[in-house]
């Protein structure tokens, strides 16, 4: 409440956060929808992208100022959302510190596992509030798929099996060329879309102790896998697997299933990312399902801060307060995707965490 009240005093003064946008493309777009139905007063600033004809589209759509340049953005704005490709957003996130301006930075954080862990250092000793791009720590059905798990009446969690497909995006509505260049992308499905399926895993089951994991390059793009298959170890004894892939098949854009068997109870999350459905049952025959708008009411509680990761994330600046989820917990999934790719480039062979260190 003490947040809402802040804000909506800012309003009235007409003394709104100013949002400036660096990176214009499908995901800066995402986020500029979620801004606008987050309700969160605002004005919007300036945006920059090295496409001049895609910036005009995103003002056009958003309300904000083409500016011409990134540093432009900057420094007329009181937050900045950094959604360029992969490669550049340790530069902007150093960007952004010196200049003293709270930032949302995309996932993955960087193109491999010793800059983001030098991002993290970086913007933890900022102190100035940061976000990461892991959405799904606020998603409806994944928190109500965590809060059956840890459950006492599901008893331990035993295994996982977590499915996750979609049209490689360099074509179709995504349109993201870049993600066929190993220079501007780091790596291909694992890094830069499944790196969300790893914070999930870590989310809903604990930390992970080993992995093995076997990659193809069907596409024949030097240094983009496009399907990984991992098996995982969990601290906790649990075990799972995680397959990710992309394929060609445009009818299928994004598309995630999930099953996770407790002792006593089964979990499972499928169709849409954010409203499910999640159903489960148990032991002595009780069955379950929320989805839709029963599930937002349910999980509403539960969210750190806002159901809405880009109004939390404003909300969050606009008050010196930490943003969630922050660049520790990105970090700790990029450990889990370099655990991953050491054993597909050993033939599979079991790689401890303790052993992966930036």
């Amino acid at each position: 409440m003490a947040l809402f009240t802040t804000l909506n005093s800012m309003s009235n003064h007409k003394d709104l956060p100013v949002v400036g946008f660096i990176g214009t493309g499908h995901i800066a777009t995402f986020h500029s929808k979620m801004l606008k139905i987050s309700g969160v007063p605002l004005t919007r600033g300036g945006c920059f992208d090295i496409d001049s004809e895609r910036a005009e589209k995103f003002a056009q759509a958003s309300g904000s100022t083409v500016m011409t340049s990134e540093d432009e953005v900057i420094a007329t704005s009181d937050l900045v959302y950094i959604c360029t490709w992969t490669s550049e957003h340790q530069r902007l996130v150093t960007k952004c510190i010196a200049a003293g301006k709270p930032f949302f930075c995309e996932k993955p954080l960087s193109v491999g596992l010793q800059q983001a862990s030098e991002m993290h250092t970086s913007a933890a000793a900022s102190g100035l509030t940061h976000q990461c791009g892991l959405i799904l720590r606020r998603s409806p059905a994944y928190l109500w798929a965590r809060e059956l798990i840890i459950d006492r009446a599901a008893g331990a969690p035993m295994a996982v099996v977590f499915r996750d497909d979609q049209f490689i995006p360099i074509q179709g509505h995504y349109k993201s060329t870049w993600r066929g260049d190993v220079a501007r992308a780091g790596a291909g499905t694992l890094l830069e879309h499944s790196i969300h399926d790893v914070d999930m895993l870590r989310f809903l089951i604990g930390d992970v102790k080993s992995v093995s994991a076997r990659s193809t390059y069907r596409h024949g793009i030097p240094g983009i896998e496009d399907a990984v298959a991992a098996s995982v170890s969990f601290e906790n004894g649990a075990i799972g697997t995680l397959t990710t892939i992309w394929h060609d098949n445009l009818s299928r854009p994004s598309l995630r299933h999930v099953e996770i068997f407790c002792e006593n109870r089964t979990v499972v999350i499928a169709g849409d990312d954010w409203f499910g459905p999640v159903t489960w049952s148990d032991a002595d025959g009780t069955t379950g399902s929320l989805e839709g708008d029963a599930l937002l009411e349910k999980t509403a509680p539960l969210a750190v801060g806002d159901a809405n990761p880009d109004g939390a994330f404003v909300r969050a600046a606009t008050n010196g307060e930490a943003g969630f989820p922050d660049f520790s917990i990105a970090l700790e999934a990029h450990r889990i995707v370099e655990a991953m790719y050491r054993s597909a480039r050993e033939n599979g062979n079991t790689v401890l965490m303790n052993d992966i260190t930036a």
